[in-house]
């Protein structure tokens, strides 16, 4: 019997505590318009000041109420009310009820000033105007009001941000606003009351229940959970891997990709409801990637090797839009002193009469430890930036900045070039491939440009021109008719497909075409069309599409045998929106906001395509699955990165780890990675890392019989720990030991005699007294037998 009663009173408050809103809600009428001023109805005590606009006109039609009289212009209207000042706080919202006269639907919005008694022409602003709600759903802004019936626009009273308006006021004053700024559909809209509810949702979700592991791979985690309760609904779920945003869903299921193999990730998720409070987390649980799982000819992550940085020249500050290697600069390999031969080509300053291309060498790089762009070492200026574009590309009629890709092609001894510009929404295409020689960069023939496949065809300038790379030729030969040049693009929002693009051309060889010429393509990777997807669902995309990736290059890697087709730049987690990074605000959350709101230090250029997090990254490809996409095999959208290297945000200088183009070095295998740093006035920062070749997996059911002592450390460069797992053919004793650069001995992780297989061994960054060591570069010796394996580790605080 207590039992029972007991489950009764938790269910009572459970019931409370989740509903207590709508019973204590309140609704207030501030103010009913009539068909006439005189049948008008005030409902708060001491607000009974009409506040009305000359345009306006009392109407009989639905309830009765407010109408413009005829066309009038966007700021000109304005209806509401005035009285005594009152408190508004968090918890009220203001709601507004219209009335479709007209015979067809109208889609609009309103504005809401609680301090301004005329109207938002921004001209004469005499305060602050925010834009209202959608009534159904509090994360849309416009509503489709219905012929001959009614809708509501609402604000919720706020304490923070660009929206704060809780305090005393004396106005609340309705500007009518229709989609994309029309106005003549006012007329047909009738204001019939203006009110003040208490219910507004201010509670949180429950935290989800019941987070599980459905499924794994060696590069994806499916995750499950419970919907969570809410005293409204929850919503949408966001999914935090480590701690940071890595996932969006709008249903209690999640998978994460582009994950690394053999690895522990953390994973928890909160839940939303619609007017955006968010739950605390679900209780964590682990989550452990299969290992690599592909073919020995295929490039892995952990062949990746940071070997750290450099800084471009003060002259090519803002730019860094394009850079490619180029092996015979700096005398070539006679320049070869500190390792590091070869030059590369670099764009200057992004804009339209700049964006030139110039010469700098490659200094030996090195890791700041304590990320000081000081402690690096300067690259010089080899030959100053020039123009290489040529007259059909100069002469055209817009340009923004420009979109840029550069490659050296040996066999010619030129310099090609892909041109195209940020803005590209008007579906045009030009002329944008050009070459020049090498020997004649400064004042020979810019010969070009060239169409990348036939003029006003498809891909346009959206979907190509931001990278440009070379295929092995006897790739390009087995596969693309000898195509070996490659352009594409990711344009966010989806402008160039759901994804990055790959499309090949053939280099123009000893008789170039003349200029405006198409030059016949093959394309090898082409993701699905925007307009198929509702900007949640995506059809025919790239894993994990959203549309605000940020893919900036690609390149053919290759680490001994070992190859990949790389694309290079940030890729958004968590769910995308048009709008800012400050406060996560949606373009349409602030559309009709007078004065616009700033978010100059989250967002300096402006509003774009946003996501919660962005995690610097190199997606891989297997160039057999491109090849079949060339043969007509598979289709063009169907191929899927087989791998993804996380980059290290903790190896980036910026906030923002902001990547603007990549080069590669064939003959060293050395990937160069630049970085742009707003915030020391637009430098530029050169990362590099070695492309190893990797011994194909690390599972104990491998036979292990007549192999060589395998070795790798993951994550490396790391912040609590690293993973040491090794590799023995037989059982035998193994020494784990770490030394500083230096040699001195920091700590002996193991010393015991291990089965045949597979190890693993974490190093919480400590030393022999169990105290945390210095930030810098360590050494890991293990010991097996007569072999010894070093790796070099970075541990950074």
């Amino acid at each position: 019997m207590m039992k029972t009663i007991s489950r009764c009173i938790s269910l009572l408050l459970l019931t409370l505590f989740f509903y207590t809103p709508s019973l204590t809600a309140q609704s207030l009428t501030l103010v009913d318009f009539g068909a006439s001023a005189s049948s008008n109805q005030f409902g708060l005590a001491g607000w009974n000041t009409q506040l009305k606009s000359a345009n306006l006109q009392y109407s009989a039609a639905g309830n009765g109420g407010l109408l413009v009289s005829g066309d009038v212009e966007e700021f000109a209207d304005f209806r509401g009310v005035a009285g005594s000042a009152r408190p508004f706080s968090p918890g009220e919202r203001i709601v507004v009820t219209w009335y479709n006269t007209s015979n067809e639907p109208i889609v609009f919005t309103a504005r809401l000033s609680f301090d301004d008694a005329d109207t938002p022409d921004p001209e004469n602003l005499d305060g602050t105007w925010f834009t209202m709600r959608s009534f159904t759903d509090y994360r849309d802004t416009y509503s489709e009001i219905q012929p001959h019936s009614s809708a509501q626009t609402v604000f919720n009273i706020t304490d923070h941000g660009v929206h704060k308006s809780d305090g005393m006021h004396s106005v609340v004053n309705i500007n009518l606003a229709i989609e994309w700024g029309s106005t003549w559909e006012k007329q047909y809209l009738l204001c019939d009351k203006i009110e003040l509810h208490s219910d507004a949702d201010i509670l949180a979700p429950a935290s989800p229940a019941e987070l599980a592991v459905q499924s794994t791979s060696d590069s994806k985690v499916s995750l499950r959970w419970n919907a969570a309760a809410d005293n409204v609904a929850a919503v949408e779920y966001l999914i935090y891997r480590d701690g940071e945003i890595e996932g969006y869903s709008r249903s209690t299921d999640f998978t994460c990709v582009f994950l690394e193999p053999d690895q522990d990730y953390s994973f928890t998720v909160t839940a939303l409801d619609a007017a955006g409070n968010e739950s605390l987390p679900s209780p964590a649980i682990t989550a452990h990637t299969q290992p690599f799982a592909h073919g020995g000819v295929l490039l892995q992550g952990q062949g990746f090797v940071y070997l750290g940085a450099f800084m471009a020249p003060e002259d090519f500050s803002w730019g860094g839009e394009a850079i490619a290697y180029y092996p015979d600069g700096d005398d070539g390999i006679s320049g070869d002193a500190d390792g590091f031969p070869g030059s590369l080509f670099f764009t200057n300053l992004n804009q339209p009469e700049n964006g030139l291309v110039g010469e700098i060498n490659v200094p030996a790089p090195v890791i700041s430890v304590q990320r000081n762009p000081e402690e690096l070492p300067l690259a010089r200026v080899l030959f100053q930036p020039v123009n290489i574009r040529p007259g059909n590309v100069n002469n055209w009629d817009y340009v923004d900045i420009w979109r840029t890709g550069l490659e050296y092609l040996p066999a010619e001894q030129r310099l090609y070039s892909s041109w195209s510009i940020h803005y590209t929404v008007t579906e045009e295409k030009h002329a944008s491939i050009s070459c020049v020689d090498i020997a004649q960069m400064a004042n020979g023939t810019r010969r070009g440009a060239w169409y990348v496949g036939q003029a006003n065809q498809p891909p346009l300038d959206a979907a190509i021109n931001d990278w440009l790379f070379a295929l092995p030729q006897a790739w390009a030969d087995a596969h693309c008719s000898g195509r070996s040049l490659v352009v594409g693009r990711c344009r966010d929002g989806g402008l160039s497909g759901l994804g990055p693009t790959l499309y090949a051309f053939a280099p123009v060889g000893n008789a170039p075409p003349a200029a405006d010429v198409a030059l016949p393509i093959t394309t090898l990777l082409q993701y699905g069309p925007v307009a198929a997807s509702d900007n949640y669902h995506f059809t025919d995309a790239i894993d994990g599409y959203k549309h605000s990736d940020d893919w900036r290059e690609a390149l053919w890697l290759t680490g001994g045998t070992q190859n990949a087709v790389a694309i290079i730049g940030n890729k958004a987690l968590g769910d995308n929106w048009y709008g800012y990074h400050g406060e996560r605000m949606r373009h349409d959350w602030v559309i009709a906001d007078v004065p616009y709101p700033e978010f100059y230090q989250t967002d300096p250029d402006g509003k774009g395509w946003r996501a919660h997090n962005r995690q610097p990254m190199v997606i891989l490809y297997d160039p057999a699955d491109l090849a079949r996409v060339a043969s007509g095999d598979i289709a063009a959208h169907s191929p899927q990165p087989y791998a993804a290297v996380r980059l290290s945000k903790s190896l980036f200088f910026g906030a923002e780890h902001e990547i603007f183009s990549a080069a590669f070095d064939a003959e060293r295998h050395v990937l160069f990675v630049t970085e742009f740093l707003r915030e020391m006035e637009g430098r530029l920062i050169i990362h590099a890392w070695q492309i190893n070749e990797t011994a194909t997996g690390l599972s104990a059911e491998q036979d292990f019989e007549n192999k060589a002592l395998q070795v790798r450390t993951f994550a490396n460069p790391f912040h609590e720990k690293t993973t040491i797992a090794f590799v023995i053919p037989k059982s035998g004793r193994v020494n784990v030991q770490i030394f500083t650069i230096r040699g001195q001995l920091v700590a002996t992780l193991t010393d015991q005699s291990y089965p045949a297989g597979a190890h693993e061994i974490v190093w919480h960054a400590q030393d022999r007294q169990g105290r945390r060591v210095s930030a810098g570069v360590y050494l890991c010796r293990v010991e097996f037998g007569n072999s010894i394996v070093q790796k070099k580790m970075v541990y950074v605080r």
